[in-house]
């Protein structure tokens, strides 16, 4: 199922689920995982959708669908309705490159829901639901892709309202990001073992808590990046990473580029 206008499109469907041809498409995708795993090829390495957790791929790339578990749900949004969308919520910068970072939100799991719900409800329907049911609902999903799609306009990681001992942790994580922290130290707070811990907050946001925490910690560089002269090594260190080298790795993992091309590619934007 299909249902498209000049902003984007919205796609759902349980066929043609295994490998099909490489794509350069320039929208924004949001690809969303509701049942299982869904897997991609890039040029710049593969990517691995868990079960409802999300990514989201910038204009123009090239990609290729490799499985996707029971169906395929996406969004397709054209540049000038995000960049609208990011001017008006006061964003300033109005081309927004998104990490290539999957992850679990509260938020895009609920709206994907209503919307996978809604479309499942008029599948059979003729005329497919109205045209002001899918501008408002593009419009809705920019809104939360701009608010919770981690990318290069943020400047820390999105979080989430979780659990409340998830989110006590979350809380003393993001107080002390610079400082060294152990998995006994986080699950202290949280008031439980740590491997159930660790668990839990895997489930809860899709990450590993040390993961969530080096992903904090990039997303709060970029500000330094984009607006300061500081060097790169001054501000991983300043940021908690141990070394440049740990930084740039997980940059280039989040983005499929180096600190410094980011820096000058957003800088010059």
């Amino acid at each position: 199922m299909i249902v498209n206008n000049r902003d984007g499109l919205l796609l759902k469907r349980h066929h043609h689920l295994d490998e099909r041809d490489w794509r350069s498409d320039a929208t924004y995708k949001l690809i969303f995982s509701p049942f299982g795993k869904t897997e991609y090829q890039l040029n710049k390495g593969d990517i691995s959708i868990g079960e409802n957790e999300f990514v989201i791929f910038n204009p123009n790339e090239e990609h290729k669908q490799l499985k996707a578990t029971r169906e395929k749900f996406l969004v397709e949004i054209q540049p000038s309705l995000l960049q609208k969308t990011a001017e008006q919520l006061g964003i300033k910068l109005l081309e927004p490159e998104f990490s290539l970072l999957s992850y679990r939100h509260p938020q895009i799991i609920q709206w994907t829901s209503f919307i996978r719900d809604f479309l499942i409800m008029n599948e059979d329907a003729n005329p497919m639901p109205n045209q002001l049911f899918l501008e408002n609902s593009l419009t809705q999903v920019s809104i939360l892709m701009l608010q919770y799609g981690a990318g290069s306009h943020q400047s820390q990681f999105p979080t989430i309202i979780s659990k409340e001992n998830i989110n006590d942790v979350i809380n003393a994580l993001k107080e002390s990001y610079q400082e060294e922290w152990t998995l006994d130290q986080m699950s202290t707070i949280a008031r439980m073992g740590k491997y159930q811990f660790a668990h839990l907050f895997k489930k809860e946001t899709g990450l590993s808590p040390y993961s969530w925490l080096q992903l904090y910690r990039l997303f709060k560089t970029q500000r330094a990046l984009l607006f300061t002269n500081q060097s790169i090594l001054t501000i991983a260190l300043e940021h908690g990473f141990t070394s440049v080298s740990s930084y740039n790795h997980l940059f280039k993992k989040v983005y499929r580029k180096t600190p410094t091309e980011f820096r000058f590619i957003h800088s010059n934007s």
